[in-house]
């Protein structure tokens, strides 16, 4: 339903202005044409220009981290984000489980792969989402054109943003729901392509290939036009040319084009030299014990994963109520979220009160070095903590596992001095540390070992804790008798865990099946295909573009 769904937002076109179009000065308010915002774009009041692209590229960045939609028809539906959709993916693949067998219960179905995820009706909101990004970026690129961007430099910057976000969802697309294209996809199917925003005909489905290309030429223009404008910004919530360089390296390396991941790659890290502190990486399993008797607090504005002030990583993403499910990221992930209740009256403190806190696999904590501080990342015991279930302060008791995670944690929320039921934190769309790993990656898969291990050891001392010696590829416990590429993929699920559904994925790409056999507090111990990884494209979809049949 691609183009259905394009279908659906052609009527908003007429209205897409009027929010801004009364300061414009244009006669009639409230009735700016296609032909007048053209106009304007091409000429020389540069106010009447930067009113103009506001309307028409100012949110294009809110995007990427999509809340609010209701794809499902259920407003509280926990699919119906761009964060939650991905936290979906987490539980999904082997190494984040979902509480414990007596305790799960939302994300018990997604947990345990019982449900057919995989099926075309259940994911509907899988597909909606990314369309929205690419029907959100061909409006504004309707007015952001080539020609506009060489005659205004204001204009160059928004179309290198719409384009970015153009590619962004597309390349979700292919994530999604086509065979990775190095494993199994190369001669495949792509998706439609749509490059306008109108009443489209049915668009033939390019190839797995022709889609790429498409991709990574919209990345690269993109490139070209925010360094030629707007470059790296002390902003992290907008589309720079950070964001644009990152889209580039993974669409990149899903496409196995290493040289280019390499060269993206290369330009963010030389930009992003700093990375988060080990008294800022999250809660430490030493202290828990003291956390769930009262006597030690864990700050969200300490944590770089609840605040952005204290992550040096960040490339993109949003401070508290910009833009984001921020209450139910935190009430996804933190073991100690009390009973929060959203806007809507939705309890969505799930990790926590609910019980459904994220642990760690057992064989993957078991490979962690002792001198690694994310190992410190997880409970090493069962303890009870007292949650917070009202305004009041009244409070009911529970358990926490052993392996629960404290990555995620925070026993006072931002904007917040005690123990409460808020949930307020900010969310990291994008930080620099998954950057290291895809370039260290795509040397690997070059063929270039010697430099993928240099990269990967400057992560690995930083993630060495004071005072012990410097982790590097050859003196990890973990990953003795591994190869270069071995090394960084253990390396990503170990730094990336319960992030961005990211373990899901790249074992799609490098063929890894989900097996849960052997760990020792899996409760659900199934395997799943690679194949079965791959999403059906959904019926509406299908049934709307007849060439998905040819």
């Amino acid at each position: 339903m691609m183009k259905k769904y394009i279908y659906y937002f052609a009527f908003l076109l007429c209205t897409y202005f009027l929010s801004s179009c009364e300061s414009l000065e244009v006669t009639p308010p409230n009735d700016i044409t296609d032909e007048q915002i053209k106009e304007i774009l091409n000429g020389n009041d540069n106010t009447k220009i930067q009113l103009v692209l506001k309307a028409i590229g100012a949110s294009l960045q809110n995007d990427f981290n999509i809340y609010g939609k209701t794809y499902t028809a259920y407003s509280s539906y926990p699919q119906n984000s761009q964060y939650n959709q991905d936290f979906m993916r987490n539980l999904m693949g082997n190494d984040v489980i979902c509480g414990s067998a007596s305790t799960s219960k939302a994300f018990s179905a997604t947990y345990s792969i019982a449900s057919p995820f995989y099926l075309a009706e259940y994911d509907w909101p899988f597909w909606a989402l990314p369309v929205d990004c690419i029907t959100d970026a061909n409006k504004a690129l309707n007015y952001l054109t080539e020609e506009m961007a060489e005659k205004n430099i204001m204009v160059k910057s928004y179309r290198g943003r719409a384009l970015s976000l153009r590619a962004y969802g597309y390349m979700l697309l292919m994530e999604r729901f086509q065979k990775a294209y190095t494993n199994g996809g190369k001669n495949g199917k792509g998706m439609p392509i749509y490059t306008a925003y109108k009443i489209n005909d049915n668009a033939k489905i390019s190839s797995a290939q022709e889609t790429y290309e498409f991709i990574l030429k919209d990345l690269k223009d993109a490139v070209v036009c925010l360094k030629e404008t707007d470059g790296y910004t002390t902003a992290v919530n907008d589309i720079d040319l950070g964001v644009a360089q990152y889209l580039l390296a993974r669409a990149a390396i899903w496409y196995g084009d290493w040289q280019t991941c390499i060269t993206a790659c290369q330009d963010i890290v030389n930009h992003y030299t700093n990375f988060i502190q080990e008294a800022n990486y999250g809660g430490k399993a030493s202290d828990a014990m003291a956390i769930a008797a009262g006597t030690k607090e864990i700050m969200a504005k300490d944590n770089a994963f609840f605040s952005l002030a204290v992550n040096p990583e960040v490339i993109m993403g949003f401070s508290t109520g910009e833009a984001a499910n921020t209450t139910l990221f935190y009430g996804f992930t933190n073991i100690f979220a009390g009973k929060i209740v959203d806007a809507n009256g939705n309890e969505c403190g799930t990790a926590g009160y609910g019980q459904e806190w994220p642990c760690i696999d057992s064989r993957l904590y078991a490979r962690m070095d002792g001198r690694d501080f994310r190992k410190d990342n997880f409970t090493t015991e069962e303890m009870t903590y007292n949650y917070k279930i009202d305004k009041e302060g009244n409070i009911e008791k529970r358990s926490i596992g052993k392996y629960a995670n404290l990555k995620f944690a925070a026993t006072i929320c931002l904007n917040s001095t005690v123990r409460d039921v808020n949930g307020y934190c900010d969310n990291v769309v994008i930080r620099s540390s998954e950057v290291y790993l895809m370039l260290a990656e795509a040397y690997a898969q070059n063929g270039k070992e010697v430099q993928a291990k240099e990269i990967l050891n400057k992560l690995l001392a930083a993630r060495t804790k004071k005072g012990a010696q410097a982790l590097t590829c050859d003196n990890y416990s973990g990953m003795q008798k591994m190869s270069t590429l071995e090394m960084v993929q253990f390396q990503e699920r170990i730094e990336m865990w319960c992030e961005k559904g990211l373990e899901f994925y790249n074992n799609k790409r490098w063929n890894i099946p989900v097996n849960r056999n052997g760990s020792e507090n899996h409760y659900h111990n199934v395997t799943l295909p690679v194949d079965n990884m791959t999403l059906q494209i959904p019926t509406i979809e299908t049934n709307a573009n007849t060439h998905w049949a040819d």
